[in-house]
């Protein structure tokens, strides 16, 4: 039997806690102000403790230091209605077991209650410092996201994120770099699918001079800039195998050698990752290395889609509507209707597209009141679908290739494999073309870029004509 307290001024929390912990076999208290907390504290130190944010009086924020101080070893979750990331953090920083967000179920209380007295332990601490309020959310989902942010900021591990584009993942980085203990230290950080191809490589490990045509003089690169601070690499999934390879090593040896160099250069930084595409499934398709993968993803942070948490869309549109209102110095309100048309949207493009949606807004309402017409149309989801979906069949259509060569020198099937592989490719797409373009000969020569009589030649070679085909 385990001795528990309640500390909160709504009588129906303290009661089903109570009862619940009655059921389980163990001896619940209850107090609703944090003084109150603190003299049962002093009578009996319990072997779990659910203490409330918001009391009269002293705050349960304000009271966890003196918990602490007088009964170190009792695990503390916090009750909270007003869930965010600063009081995730807190709760992390101050050394909390956990903490719930109203409203919540009996069975949230029962799994907090079995994890706290099975394992007894507590959060590591973590650096207070502002972090970016562009992350904002009251939703369940939101709530495990600044958990999972505060847990990852009290470490230097590799942290990937994975999420839509538009739902934040800069910002998660930024706000795990400010709350960890290298937060004094850079915060450098490079989206590699902005990147050319063949700069990839020099720019994240620099170069020496000479290295290549134009490098005239030695260059840092991005992986020495991070050094003893944060490095962020944006859609990592684009980085070339070869510099995967690369990459792998640095983070092993804690070197970096750059390109056209012999030497390597000592350096220490925290790498988190982030892609909008599922790497486990990159891996599969050999466009990942899966040991690299397995070095970075130490622990993972996954961000929700706007539209599983539509009840977030209010306070982050407020809160967008504050941000312009210091920007432009002019008050901004909004209509119930506008608000309403904004929540039933699916939001393809996530928080981004929400972002621009009230910015477009503002501009139109003269008035300083966001109005329905004042909304930009709805985007369609094919102009989101439509890039991925082409990417998508690209990154199919490469590792059936990978698969295929694979195979064939497996089975040792090498010779003239580039004339076998060529032989498959011309004919499927010279079927398909034969059939878009009606067995025009000059018309599939110039969407081929190649002449028409090589066209005509090819389809005989292939066996792709039949006897009463015509020809242009």
């Amino acid at each position: 039997m385990a001795n528990i307290h309640v500390i909160d001024d709504e009588s129906s929390v303290c009661w089903a806690i109570e009862k619940l912990g009655t059921k389980l076999g163990h001896e619940v208290r209850v107090a609703s102000t944090a003084e109150q907390g603190l003299d049962l504290l002093q009578e009996s130190q319990p072997d779990l403790m659910f203490l409330d944010v918001r009391l009269p009086g002293m705050s349960g924020l304000e009271a966890l230091p003196k918990v602490k101080e007088i009964s170190p070893g009792t695990p503390v979750v916090l009750i909270t209605a007003f869930g965010d990331l600063e009081v995730a953090v807190e709760a992390v920083r101050q050394g909390t077991f956990d903490y719930l967000v109203k409203p919540f179920s009996v069975e949230d209380i029962q799994t907090v209650i079995d994890r706290a007295l099975a394992e007894q332990n507590e959060a590591e601490e973590v650096r207070p410092e502002n972090v970016s309020a562009d992350l904002v959310g009251t939703s369940l989902a939101m709530q495990e996201v600044f958990k999972r942010i505060a847990l990852a900021a009290s470490s230097v591990a590799p942290i990937v994120i994975q999420g839509e584009s538009g739902t934040g993942k800069e910002l998660v980085a930024q706000a795990i770099h400010r709350y960890g203990p290298r937060h004094d230290q850079p915060f450098v950080a490079v989206n590699i699918a902005s990147l050319a191809p063949s700069l990839i490589e020099s720019e994240l490990f620099g170069h020496v001079r000479g290295a290549f045509t134009n490098a005239v003089q030695d260059k840092r690169g991005f992986l020495q800039q991070a050094g003893g601070g944060t490095l962020f690499l944006d859609e990592v999934a684009e980085i070339p195998l070869p510099t995967q390879a690369k990459l792998l090593r640095a983070l092993e040896q804690r070197e970096v050698v750059p390109v056209g160099g012999s030497a390597g250069e000592k350096t220490d930084f925290r790498i988190v990752c982030a892609s909008h595409r599922d790497l486990s499934e990159c891996v599969k398709q050999g466009t990942f290395r899966h040991d690299l993968l397995f070095r970075l993803n130490t622990f993972q942070i996954n961000l929700p889609p706007l539209r599983d948490r539509p009840e977030d869309i209010p306070p982050l549109v407020h809160h967008f509507m504050h941000r312009l209102e210091k920007e432009y110095a002019r008050p901004l309100r909004i209509s119930a209707a506008a608000l309403e048309e904004l929540k039933k949207r699916p939001w393809y493009g996530n928080v981004r597209e929400l972002r621009n949606a009230v910015e477009h807004a503002q501009i139109l309402a003269r008035s300083g009141v966001i109005e329905v017409e004042h909304l930009p149309v709805p985007v369609d989801r094919q102009w989101f679908t439509g890039t991925s979906a082409e990417t998508s069949v690209a990154d199919q259509l490469e590792a059936n290739i990978r698969g295929w060569t694979k195979a064939q020198l497996r089975e040792g099937e090498s010779e003239n494999l580039w004339a076998r592989f060529q032989s498959l490719a011309e004919k499927e797409m010279l079927e398909e073309l034969l059939e878009q373009c009606d067995g025009q000969y000059l018309a599939i020569a110039r969407i081929l870029g190649i002449h028409r009589t090589t066209v005509k030649k090819k389809c005989e070679q292939y066996g792709l004509l039949s006897p009463d085909q015509k020809d242009d």
